[in-house]
């Protein structure tokens, strides 16, 4: 993410916020980088709940890239 970023600014494309994903296949975890400062959810997500997968990963598409906690 932080090489997405920097390359980015080198190319004059400067982007508020980069997503990421770390994934061992069947469990994953989402991030974000803003600026300087990184968000980690702390909660792991299991491929048999991949309609959330699919959810998480389709946020920053949507009108409001905003996410949201969910328990």
């Amino acid at each position: 993410m932080l090489a997405a970023q920097r390359f980015n600014a080198q190319q004059g494309n400067d982007i508020e916020t980069i997503y990421g994903a770390v994934t061992i296949g069947t469990i994953w975890q989402f991030l974000k980088l803003e600026k300087n400062r990184v968000s980690v959810d702390l909660r792991e997500y299991y491929l048999p709940d991949i309609e959330l997968i699919l959810g998480v990963l389709a946020l920053p598409f949507g009108q409001d890239s905003a996410r949201h906690a969910t328990t």
